[in-house]
């Protein structure tokens, strides 16, 4: 659904083939390189409800990537008349921080 709603509003974003590492869409020129790839995140909610989490692959391919590389974060994504598509231009150059949340206590040293 989120893809679907990004690709009607922006008809140049190409579907990446499954299992493609790193992104889910991206961008041609007119030579047929690629210029641009577009990680997608659908929310059935809001970012105030629930934060969006990406992978080490997808980090390590936006950082290195980085202005060419987009997060487009669906919210309300089942719903067509809420949904709102929140576009990050470069997130792994924009992070100043990075949050360790409990989950972290799973892989910690305990004494």
């Amino acid at each position: 659904m989120a893809v679907k709603l990004i690709r009607e509003q922006e008809p140049n974003w190409i579907i990446a083939e499954p299992n493609t590492p790193g992104h889910d869409l991206y961008q041609l020129d007119e030579n047929g390189e690629v210029t641009e790839w577009c990680e997608v995140k659908a929310l059935s909610s809001s970012l105030d409800d629930s934060p969006v989490r990406v992978s080490r692959t997808q980090f390590d391919f936006a950082r290195e990537k980085g202005a060419a590389f987009w997060l487009y974060v669906v919210e309300h994504a089942g719903d067509a008349d809420q949904a709102r598509i929140l576009k990050i231009q470069d997130p792994a150059g924009m992070a100043r921080t990075f949050t360790f949340d409990r989950g972290w206590r799973d892989v910690a040293l305990k004494d």
